[in-house]
């Protein structure tokens, strides 16, 4: 952890270096460069508070971002810093034996001395990144950057290219990226990683799972009309190392739910994930008001597959004011190895899977989402907005020992230029 410390420090003096340095490119012709003439800086603040029903899962999320607009592009740095802590789902049955025991999420404690199926925890995310956007000609544009992040049991990095082109006419630009991303993962108690079904009782600690991840995207955008404007993206992510979560476990147990043993979970060693996203912003006619309407498709060789539609109507009340409904539905299959729990036989010997893959995660199960809310923003000056979002979530599973989830989310951010 001391040594992503230092990279987190490093990265601050050396983005700061960079946002501040005097811009000595030629002007650009871009929309952007007449709000740059206006104001250099721009900085934009967020809190958000995630709050899940039955005390699971509690979020407060802080975000800081910092825009210096340069005739050549602009420079973003932006923080993040999170506090978690409840009681999270571990995939065990619930049992009021007390040999069903479950070490706690992030080291905690057990919430209860009878009932292993939930754990309490709590951690703390930091997170720095830093965008750079750098007009390249009137018709390229580069964007790249890095982020690092780390927690008690978790640490990455990663960078980021894309490339930018837009039509002679402007009506239309096209976008390619790449990305890469390493990630450390580990318990906070042992430092390392648990056997992949290994019995809970007789633990046998590995060393700390190592991850990359490659991500890469197309995308094109066009403006349809004066009214419309359309965007499609497909994205392909490859993933090798370490995927099960360390602290997620999977009971064995009978027909009649009788706990005979907990096992660690295990998930495949690679993952290549597909998505296809477009979205559509629509103005209405003689009016300021607005529709944006967006659909993605999700698949991936675990044999999850997923469909989110993506609904928000801006509502101008005056110059300064809107309201913003929002509407979100989310639909997702199980992945191949998503199992409830393991069988036993007659000998009551658990039936491990021929091959060796087995999770209880919640999240992998089959599962429908519905999110509600609603968003208001006011422009208090030229140059400064104050945003107040509201949403409730509601999370139905399919087999899941926890099967039905919701959450209140609140969010306020204010953004000022100068």
């Amino acid at each position: 952890m001391g040594r992503l410390r230092q990279q987190l420090s490093a990265a601050s003096c050396a983005l700061l270096a960079v946002a501040v340095a005097p811009a000595n490119a030629e002007q650009s012709g871009t929309a952007t460069s007449q709000l740059a003439k206006a104001r250099i800086w721009e900085v934009d603040t967020s809190y958000l508070s995630y709050r899940e029903s039955d005390q699971r899962v509690s979020v407060g999320k802080a975000v800081a971002t910092l825009v210096r607009d340069r005739e050549s592009g602009a420079v973003t740095v932006s923080a993040v810093h999170d506090t978690m802590s409840g009681a999270s789902p571990t995939g065990a049955l619930r049992s009021d034996s007390p040999a069903s025991t479950v070490t706690s999420v992030s080291g905690g404690n057990s919430r209860n001395s009878l009932d292993y199926s939930r754990s309490e925890f709590t951690d703390t995310r930091r997170q720095l990144g830093v965008g750079i956007e750098q007009e390249l000609s009137p018709r390229y544009t580069l964007s790249y950057g890095g982020v690092v992040s780390d927690e008690s049991d978790y640490e990455s990095l990663g960078i980021n290219l894309s490339l930018a082109r837009e039509s002679s006419d402007r009506l239309t630009t096209l976008t390619a990226g790449l990305g890469w991303i390493d990630d450390s993962i580990y318990r906070s108690d042992t430092g390392g990683t648990p056997e992949p079904l290994g019995n809970v009782q007789r633990p046998r600690p590995f060393s700390e799972g190592k991850r990359q991840t490659v991500d890469a995207l197309l995308g094109i955008s066009r403006v349809l009309n004066r009214l419309t404007v359309a965007q499609l993206n497909v994205s392909l992510t490859a993933s090798d190392g370490y995927h099960s979560d360390p602290y997620k476990v999977i009971s064995a147990a009978d027909d009649d739910d009788r706990i005979v043993a907990n096992f660690h979970d295990s998930r495949p060693d690679s993952r290549l994930r597909g998505s296809v996203f477009g979205k559509l912003v629509h103005q209405l006619r003689d009016t300021q008001h607005s529709l944006h309407l967006s659909y993605r498709l999700y698949q991936d060789d675990w044999g999850i597959s997923s469909q989110t539609a993506d609904l928000r109507y801006r509502h101008r009340l005056d110059g300064q004011q809107y309201l913003e409904p929002h509407v979100r539905l989310y639909r997702q299959r199980a992945a191949d190895f998503y199992q409830r729990n393991l069988t036993v036989d007659e000998g009551s010997n658990p039936v491990m899977p021929e091959d060796g893959l087995a999770s209880a995660d919640y999240r992998l199960d089959a599962l429908s989402s519905v999110t509600l809310g609603l968003k208001y923003g006011v422009k208090l000056s030229r140059d400064a907005e104050l945003r107040l979002r509201a949403e409730y979530l509601d999370q139905h599973f399919s087999t899941a020992v926890f099967d039905r989830n919701s959450a209140v989310i609140l969010q306020a951010s204010f953004s000022i230029g100068f």
